[in-house]
């Protein structure tokens, strides 16, 4: 078996767009290079949000990059800088990536808020997205 993770991220000002991207490039980036990593995705939504889909070979392996480099110090200024911030994870069969419309699904269905030092109301309301997918692009990513 095989885990899934998915983050769904939203920076509460445009303000804090910077220090996220280059956080999100240094993390991604880590995240390509990591043992165990089968895919990595992102895709970008209107109103500053960010989701990201990864699949490892083991969870531990998933444990391993959240709790190191690039990761970790990303972690530390996350409740700061984001007003929404939620994870979801699964295990499934293959190492194909999930679709967004299935992290959408699985983040609303089995999705877990993270701490946020200032929550947007839908984070207040303890909700990890939408009901509705909102329409967004998923960006290049170089090849593994």
């Amino acid at each position: 078996m095989y885990t899934v993770s998915i983050t769904r991220l939203r920076v509460r000002s445009i303000f804090y767009l910077p220090a996220f991207m280059l956080h999100a490039l240094r993390t991604m980036t880590q995240a390509q290079k990591a043992e165990g990593v089968h895919g990595v995705d992102t895709r970008f939504e209107k109103n500053n949000v960010v989701w990201t889909k990864t699949v490892w070979s083991e969870e531990k392996m998933m444990k391993n990059y959240r709790g190191s480099g690039a990761h970790q110090i990303a972690m530390r200024v996350l409740s700061t800088i984001c007003s929404e911030a939620s994870v979801a994870r699964w295990q499934q069969e293959g190492t194909e990536l999930p679709t967004w419309e299935e992290a959408h699904r699985r983040m609303l269905t089995e999705g877990k808020l993270s701490k946020v030092k200032f929550p947007s109301p839908l984070h207040a309301a303890g909700r990890t997205a939408p009901d509705v997918m909102q329409t967004g692009f998923s960006a290049p990513t170089p090849p593994m």
